[in-house]
Formats: C-alpha cells, structure tokens, sequence
C-alpha cells in the first residue's frame, strides 16, 4: 500500500497551529511533505525549512514544485527579462499571473527553495501545472513537448550538481482523454526524458484523482488499453495524488469528509443568540454614526443590500474557505466603515469574531451533510464499504492507497486532521 504525505498548499509560517500540525505529523512518521515555491508566497517553504531545521532528525522526502508566477514572482520575472532571461516561453495570462517552465526561471525558483527549505538539496522537484501553456493563443502539443524537453535538460543538470535528486511533472491535465488537446500525454512525456537519456531522473508524475473524478483509473487505447495509474507502475514512476477529498461536480465542490469531531459540541441556538446581539450592536452603530454623505443618521440598516445577504448567508455557506471570503471581503471591511477611522476596539470586534467562527463551524455542518449524502450513494454503489464506523474521509483515503497509488497528499493544517489518518503514514 501507499502512504499519506503532508499536502502544504495553505500552510504558513505565520500560523502557529500550522507549525504545530506540521511536526506533530512529522512525529509521527508522515514519510513526505509535499510544497511548492508559490504556495502562501514562498511562506509554505519557509515553514516548512523551520521545521526540519529545528528538528534534523526529520527526514521525509521532500517535494517542491515551481512554474506559477503570481505574488512576489511577478517581480523576480521582471528582474529576470530585465537581464534577458527567462523571456522566451512566458505565458502571459494576466497582470497578476504568469507562467513558465523556461530553464532560467526554474533556476531562480530552484535557488529560492533551497534557501526557504534550508536545504542544499531537494528530493524531487516538479514543473508545477505545466498544462498552463494550453492558455496561450495557438498552443499545439508538439511545443508544449518541446518546453518540457528543455526543462528536463535542465534539470538532469541539476541533479548532476546535486541540487536535486529526481525530477517530474505535476499537472491536472494527465487525467484528461488522450484525444483532448491540452492533455499531458505520459506516454509522451516518457519519449521526451527517454530522448535524453535512457538513464535519465524522471521519476513522478502528480495528479488529481477522488471518488468522482476518476480519470487515473480509465483505460486509454494510447495507453495499451492501460490506465494512467497503470503505465506510471509499469514505468516505475511515483504517483502522487492531490485534491483527494475536494471532488467537483456540476462545477460545484463537494468536500468527502465530515466534521463531527469539530461540530459535535456545537450550539446553534447559541450561535443564533449571538448573530442576533451582534446585529443589534451594528444596528445600534449605524443609528448613531453617519457612514457618508448620502446615507442618514435613520436610515434602516436592515434595507442595506450587504446586511440582507449577510443575514441570508451567515449559516449557510457551502464551505470555510466561503466564509473566509464573505466576512474578510466583505463584511469586516463593511464594519469598519460604520465604525470609522478609529477602527473597532479588541472588545467591539470580540462579538463579530465569534459571530465569524459560528459561521465556520456552519459551513462544516453543511458540508458534513453533503459529504454523507454522497457516501451513502457511493456505498450503494460499492465504491466504499456500507458499513463502516472510522471517519468518512479515512474510509476514502484508504480506498485511494488500495487502489495502488504511492502517495496520497492531504491537507493537514490542524492537529486533528493529522491524527485521524496518522496510522496511514507507515504502512
């Protein structure tokens, strides 16, 4: 069987309960740590480095990633092209995100992992979502081989030097019919690391695979009537699997796990009771501060179109990170508008952060009951056992690791999620 690796899209070394998640895995033997140099703005290497280097006798296999430019890589770009590197190849999508796969770029990003890890080298290092090139106005497969072979030329350099030990690709596009024209053809692939070396150091592919989106396991004729799956294992590839317990379907997310260990305490009639003194407090606010111009001191605030949605979404959010968006986009900068340039004391912003934490554990409940909606039509359809009594997400998570994948990368910034898969990081 595979094993369960730390997955650190979202973690930061700002996050005091992140570094404690983080070790906590650590010591109890999760094998690898999966990152990448764009993940929180380089925050999640830096943890991550931290980490290890308060605690040598750690020694997971360690995963980067680079490609994305977003954040401070925006301005590494443009230092780059400034010096005439890293211009050819650049996928321009917009001003606030590029990408490249271009040997000069990849060196930067390389140099900067090494220093946020504390590391001299890394154990495999992967072109992160290569499949971005697809983006670009006359894309074709044949260039998108061509920028590909030119990285693994520059990595097998690397791993001369020593700085890396292996090298691969994570992409979402491997999954997809080989007949799509933005897929990532592994069979290609493999040609274009064999056209440099028969011994060469390509070594994983990463891709996402759960319980709905399954295109790792479909048989593809261009494969030899085999699966994704199956040609990476009669390659000897490493597979590594993300997204394993956030599913799209109809466009829309459905988290395969539940939340009972955090919600099973939880007071709603408490959380209404404070929802409803928290509106009173803003109300009252509102009557005796006049917000602009055009809004009087009487206005109702119960006809402001934000409040109305508030009141309509506040308990029914689909998710946390929906929470996240609505109360820091929205709400909280709306709050501080009535409350004016001297901001909300410690104490005055007290009920609307507890407010913001019922809201929290709303959106779990919620999607604790599409979660067991969806295991029961998957247990009637035999993809998981009917009767089981461990976590749904631990259920899921071995299914995976059954299947025959290596690696299965979850997202762990909080102790309890660590200790309920704990016992799968050592099989």
């Amino acid at each position: 069987m595979g094993q369960v690796g730390f997955g650190s899209y979202r973690i930061s070394i700002r996050s005091v309960e992140h570094r404690l998640a983080l070790t906590t895995a650590l010591k109890l033997g999760c094998p690898l740590i999966d990152t990448s140099a764009n993940y929180t703005n380089g925050e999640s290497e830096e943890l991550i480095g931290a980490v290890l280097s308060e605690n040598p006798d750690f020694r997971p296999i360690l995963v980067t990633k680079a490609g994305y430019i977003q954040g401070q890589n925006l301005r590494i770009i443009e230092e780059l092209n400034s010096k005439g590197l890293a211009i050819e190849d650049l996928v321009d999508l917009s001003a606030d995100l590029k990408h490249s796969i271009h040997p000069d770029f990849l060196k930067n990003q390389l140099d900067n992992s090494l220093k946020r890890l504390q590391k001299n080298s890394i154990d495999i290092f992967l072109l992160h979502n290569p499949e971005y090139y697809f983006k670009s106005v006359g894309a074709s497969q044949e260039e998108y081989y061509r920028r590909i072979e030119k990285a693994f030329r520059y990595l097998e350099e690397e791993v001369q030097l020593g700085r890396i030990k292996s090298y691969g690709i994570s992409s979402n596009n491997f999954v997809l019919p080989i007949t799509d024209s933005d897929v990532t053809n592994l069979v290609r692939v493999l040609e274009v690391a064999k056209n440099i070396s028969i011994t060469n150091h390509f070594t994983t592919i990463q891709f996402p695979f759960n319980l709905i989106e399954i295109g790792a396991l479909e048989k593809f004729g261009e494969y030899g009537d085999h699966s994704l799956l199956e040609l990476a294992q009669m390659n000897g590839l490493t597979t590594m699997i993300n997204r394993p317990l956030n599913a799209f379907t109809n466009n829309q997310l459905v988290r395969l796990a539940t939340y009972e260990f955090l919600t099973d305490n939880f007071d709603e009639n408490k959380a209404k009771e404070d929802f409803e003194s928290a509106m009173k407090i803003i109300e009252e606010k509102w009557k005796a501060t006049s917000v602009d111009d055009e809004m009087a001191h009487d206005s109702d605030i119960n006809e402001v179109g934000l409040i109305k949605q508030f009141k309509e979404l506040w308990n029914t959010l689909p998710t946390p990170d929906a929470v996240d968006q609505v109360y820091h986009a929205h709400f909280f900068p709306f709050l501080a508008g009535i409350w004016g340039a001297g901001g909300l004391t410690p104490i005055e912003a007290a009920p609307f952060y507890k407010l913001f934490e019922h809201s929290q554990m709303f959106a779990r409940k919620n999607m604790s009951k599409k979660a067991l909606e969806f295991k029961a039509q998957a247990a009637n359809i035999g993809l998981i056992p009917k009767e089981i009594s461990r976590p749904f997400a631990v259920e899921v998570i071995e299914t995976y690791l059954n299947y025959g994948f290596d690696f299965v990368l979850l997202g762990m910034r909080k102790v309890e999620y660590v200790n309920q898969v704990s016992h799968l990081f050592h099989l």
